[in-house]
């Protein structure tokens, strides 16, 4: 028979897959029934006190709101008539209050029906749904922060401002900035039009090789990498700035700060996606994630430093991870899986900046000289004292 406590366990995955979904439409969602399977004979003589206090468990639960139970009446050789539950119907609110999730649940629909109440457009339009786990931790004065900047953006359409230029009152710069998805989902749903805020787009910097002539070292939008005429061999994606600033000479190699989350949009740069590339970033559960969606972009990209053996033999300079990816991650190599489950034994990360300046010349050097043409890469620009540590990658 079923318990209390393992409703409880069925609850939270229900809440984990389901919450938004039913937060968006409160009156009328909720998760399925479930089945209690009631006790068999053998089940109830083998400890009937834990059959009865479970028993005793639903019908105290029964009172709660929002929770429903079917009853059902066997009659059992040795104990007679009993009266059993045979199926749990509990509705959203229900659910949050079992999981302790209410104030969650509560601010998110009450958020909701406020926005409804005022733009009834989103009574069946997907961006509710959206919008309904960053409503959850929403505090109510910027709850009224986001009515104020909608109800701009619906009397404005035809406006195009500067994310930073609005002029909404008791609303600052970093205020928009921190609910920008927010805002556009709801504004796109209420007005119509993807146009309103603009704002400032990813900037990434880009380095030349040391045989190029001229300017060196500049940056540019995501557009402006496009329109580039550049014919690179071998393209280095790293995601520290300060990392690309302290570079090697690397000859044949445009290097590109990744700038974070934003680095799979390189691959719809022609001449990115035409040239070897290379990623390196920390190793950590975020870089590995970054590494994953890249390699979805482009396929043939290969991670340098980012192997078990980096990390074994710096393994001294790694500090905990803050707040570690617990997620799957596609995409990633059988050695890179490896340095992944390294890292996340003790929630360790090792960011690029703390590797020695050695170590990092001499894995960047040796790789871009493999890749290159040999004529651009002499044999001093690899030959180092001492033995070599191979790379993993």
């Amino acid at each position: 028979m079923r318990t209390v406590a393992d409703l409880r366990a069925w609850a939270t995955r229900q809440w984990d897959r389901n919450w938004r979904e039913w937060a968006s439409t409160p009156e009328t969602a909720g998760p399925p029934s479930w089945p209690l399977q009631p006790p068999t004979q053998r089940e109830l003589a083998a400890d009937p006190d834990a059959v009865a206090l479970a028993v005793g468990q639903w019908r105290q639960l029964e009172g709660e709101d929002g929770v429903t139970l079917e009853w059902v009446e066997r009659t059992l050789p040795s104990f007679g008539r009993q009266r059993l539950p045979s199926r749990a119907h509990l509705s959203g609110p229900a659910v949050a209050r079992l999981v302790g999730e209410s104030e969650a649940w509560e601010r998110a629909t009450g958020a909701l029906a406020h926005l409804r109440h005022a733009w009834p457009v989103l009574e069946q339009h997907p961006a509710a749904t959206g919008a309904v786990k960053p409503l959850a931790t929403l505090p109510e004065e910027d709850l009224m922060r986001l009515m104020a900047v909608l109800g701009w953006l619906e009397a404005n359409p035809e406006t195009v401002r500067w994310e930073r230029e609005l002029p909404v009152p008791g609303v600052d710069t970093k205020w928009v900035e921190r609910h920008r998805a927010l805002v556009g989902e709801l504004a796109h749903a209420i007005t119509g039009r993807s146009r309103g805020l603009r704002r400032i787009g990813a900037r990434f910097t880009v380095q030349l090789p040391p045989e190029a002539e001229g300017l060196r070292q500049f940056s540019v939008d995501l557009e402006g990498l496009r329109t580039l005429d550049l014919r690179a061999q071998r393209v280095l994606i790293v995601e520290n700035v300060v990392s690309l600033l302290t570079l090697p000479e690397l000859p044949g190699t445009v290097a590109i700060h990744g700038m974070g989350f934003a680095a799979p949009t390189l691959a719809s740069v022609a001449w990115v996606a035409a040239a070897e590339q290379r990623y390196w970033g920390d190793l950590d559960t975020y870089g590995f994630q970054i590494l994953g969606r890249l390699r979805a972009a482009l396929p043939d990209v290969r991670s340098v430093l980012m192997d078990v053996a980096t990390f074994t033999a710096h393994r001294e300079l790694a500090v905990a991870e803050p707040v570690p990816f617990r997620g799957g991650i596609g995409y990633l190599t059988a050695e890179e899986h490896r340095a992944l489950a390294v890292l996340r034994v003790g929630d360790l990360r090792l960011e690029q900046e703390r590797l020695p300046a050695e170590t990092i010349r001499q894995a960047l050097v040796e790789d871009a000289c493999r890749a290159v043409t040999p004529s651009n890469c002499s044999r001093s620009d690899h030959a180092e004292p001492g033995p070599r540590r191979r790379t993993h990658t």
